[in-house]
């Protein structure tokens, strides 16, 4: 009995650990989409309306959810409140405390822009938020590809290892 509730529990890890890859990469999707429409809800704002960047990132936080919506309202809410800290500062700390499901290459990109806006003339920072949404729209193409070719197989291996564990010890 104890062999079995031993083996139950090794295959429900191998199921759980294809699973976990399958939503880390699913929450990436997620999560670029969401920066995605935030940032393109900046640039509009400082582009056209040439809106305070603080209330352009309080905009940009009610057009997301979830970690993309919190990054927004951290960083707004940082810009308000520098204290001494440069808004490139407050932009990364905003990207660590959010918890966004991103790979190295995302933040790298994130956090170049970062260190544009608030710093530069509008047009600068409308070409450097292009410039990043243009290379966050190719990383989400290829997350997305990702998550459809690599998904099926963590899924797949995860339901194979756990029905191999259970045989094994059973």
């Amino acid at each position: 009995m104890i062999r079995l509730m031993g083996a139950a529990c090794l295959a429900c890890g191998a199921i759980g650990l294809g699973l976990g890859a399958i939503a880390h990469m699913e929450g990436r999707v997620r999560d670029l989409r969401g920066l995605l429409a935030g940032l393109e809800c900046v640039q509009r704002e400082l582009s056209w309306k040439l809106a305070p960047l603080p209330d352009a990132l309080n905009l940009a936080a009610q057009q997301c959810q979830g970690a993309p919506e919190e990054f927004f309202t951290l960083c707004a809410h940082g810009a308000q409140n520098l204290r001494g800290r440069t808004f490139a500062k407050v932009w990364q700390q905003a990207g660590e405390a959010s918890q966004m499901r991103l790979e190295q290459l995302d933040v790298e990109l994130l956090d170049a822009l970062g260190s544009v806006l608030g710093q530069y003339d509008g047009e600068s920072q409308r070409q450097a938020l292009e410039h990043t949404r243009v290379q966050l729209e190719e990383q989400l193409a290829q997350a997305c590809e990702q998550r459809r070719r690599l998904g099926r197989v963590y899924g797949a291996l995860g339901v194979t290892a756990g029905a191999v564990l259970m045989i094994l010890f059973v």
